[in-house]
């Protein structure tokens, strides 16, 4: 038998009261349950579960971040100058607070997504606004991906910039696999690869899965 290391982790009284309350009823005591949860991750290579990212009530925090690039006649000089105004403001809007889930689920697709983030149809991006905040939409990997390929090839937008705001939108919208989505945005901003290709790798991190490709750009970002 080997060595036995100490682990000490801090979380609040209130979290840790809860948690010994459920795995009690489980018939584990605290350590056990800690115990159980690394012996899970190592053996499978991965998290025991499926992290997903709460939302936040009413948030729209992506909501008409890309509008100039819907807009082709803005310079490019007022693009970045109206980017540069965004960021100060979002650093002095106040956090949204975690929401539930909601039962009432409206699946959004890139037209939805699209118009919300470019602002460039009043009619269309006021109803995505509202279902977005309601907290009622729900967005899947194919439509952001559908999403992504037409910011850069119809609006050109950049891929860094489109990493930022399908973070931000990640925040918004309820995301099937909403983990791995975040860490793809993430990769997409500063690599090269589609962003299809990014969240396959995202989920390679996020899983320990192996991904099998014959694409060698590919090959050199998973494990």
């Amino acid at each position: 038998m080997g060595k036995h290391a100490t682990l000490q982790v801090r979380v609040e009284d209130a979290m840790k009261a809860e948690a010994e309350q459920l795995f009690e009823a489980l018939g584990l005591s605290l350590s056990e349950a800690v115990r159980l949860f690394i012996a899970e991750s190592v053996n499978e290579r991965r998290l025991p579960f499926t992290p997903h990212l709460s939302k936040s009530e009413g948030a729209t925090s992506a909501f008409g971040k890309l509008r100039h690039y819907g807009n082709p006649t803005q310079s490019s000089d007022e693009r970045a100058a109206w980017l540069k105004e965004q960021g100060a403001s979002d650093a002095e809007r106040p956090k949204s607070t975690p929401r539930g889930r909601s039962r009432d689920i409206v699946i959004v697709d890139k037209t939805v997504l699209l118009h919300y983030l470019l602002d460039n149809d009043p009619r269309r991006a006021a109803k995505a606004r509202r279902i977005i905040a309601g907290g009622a939409a729900r967005a899947y990997p194919e439509t952001i991906v559908a999403c992504v390929a037409a910011l850069e090839s119809d609006y050109h937008v950049p891929r860094s910039l489109i990493g930022t705001v399908m973070a931000l939108l990640a925040d918004d919208v309820s995301m099937e696999d909403g983990a791995a989505v975040r860490l793809a945005a993430r990769l997409y901003g500063a690599g090269k690869l589609s962003f299809a290709e990014h969240l396959l790798a995202a989920r390679n991190v996020l899983t320990g899965y192996p991904v099998e490709t014959f694409s060698k750009p590919l090959s050199r970002t998973i494990m």
